[in-house]
Protein backbone atom coordinates (compact mmCIF):
# COMPACT_ATOMS: atom_id res chain seq x y z
CA UNK A 1 0.00 0.00 0.00
CA UNK A 2 1.36 3.51 -0.52
CA UNK A 3 1.28 6.01 1.82
CA UNK A 4 2.46 9.55 1.70
CA UNK A 5 5.15 11.08 3.34
CA UNK A 6 4.72 12.41 7.11
CA UNK A 7 5.26 15.75 5.61
CA UNK A 8 1.92 15.86 2.82
CA UNK A 9 -0.17 13.94 5.45
CA UNK A 10 -3.17 16.26 7.02
CA UNK A 11 -2.36 17.31 11.15
CA UNK A 12 -5.47 18.25 12.05
CA UNK A 13 -9.18 18.11 10.23
CA UNK A 14 -10.54 19.88 7.43
CA UNK A 15 -13.72 21.08 6.18
CA UNK A 16 -13.45 20.39 3.13
CA UNK A 17 -15.83 21.70 -0.37
CA UNK A 18 -15.71 20.57 -3.44
CA UNK A 19 -15.15 23.88 -5.96
CA UNK A 20 -15.84 23.32 -9.60
CA UNK A 21 -17.62 20.61 -11.87
CA UNK A 22 -16.80 16.98 -11.48
CA UNK A 23 -13.82 15.06 -12.92
CA UNK A 24 -10.84 17.86 -13.86
CA UNK A 25 -12.61 21.07 -13.25
CA UNK A 26 -12.88 20.26 -9.53
CA UNK A 27 -11.06 20.40 -6.36
CA UNK A 28 -11.88 19.54 -2.62
CA UNK A 29 -10.56 22.36 -0.94
CA UNK A 30 -10.33 23.46 2.63
CA UNK A 31 -13.23 26.29 3.45
CA UNK A 32 -11.13 28.39 5.66
CA UNK A 33 -8.23 28.74 3.07
CA UNK A 34 -10.80 30.05 0.60
CA UNK A 35 -12.70 32.25 3.15
CA UNK A 36 -9.07 33.42 4.03
CA UNK A 37 -7.69 34.18 0.74
CA UNK A 38 -6.37 37.88 -0.46
CA UNK A 39 -6.45 36.65 -3.93
CA UNK A 40 -6.59 33.47 -6.67
CA UNK A 41 -3.54 32.58 -8.58
CA UNK A 42 -4.58 29.90 -10.96
CA UNK A 43 -2.54 28.00 -13.94
CA UNK A 44 -3.61 26.32 -16.86
CA UNK A 45 -6.96 27.64 -17.58
CA UNK A 46 -8.77 26.42 -20.93
CA UNK A 47 -12.66 26.41 -20.96
CA UNK A 48 -13.25 25.24 -17.87
CA UNK A 49 -13.55 28.30 -15.35
CA UNK A 50 -15.75 26.13 -12.77
CA UNK A 51 -13.23 26.19 -10.26
CA UNK A 52 -12.99 29.77 -10.00
CA UNK A 53 -15.99 30.74 -10.65
CA UNK A 54 -17.20 28.82 -7.08
CA UNK A 55 -14.47 30.59 -5.29
CA UNK A 56 -15.53 33.88 -6.34
CA UNK A 57 -19.11 33.36 -5.31
CA UNK A 58 -17.59 32.43 -1.61
CA UNK A 59 -15.03 35.09 -1.87
CA UNK A 60 -15.07 37.85 -4.36
CA UNK A 61 -10.96 38.25 -4.54
CA UNK A 62 -8.84 39.32 -7.31
CA UNK A 63 -8.04 36.53 -9.73
CA UNK A 64 -4.80 35.77 -11.31
CA UNK A 65 -5.05 33.55 -14.52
Amino acid sequence: MFMLDKCYQPNKTHRLIRLGRNNDGGYLVDIESVQGACSLLSFGICDDWSFENDFLAINNVKLFA
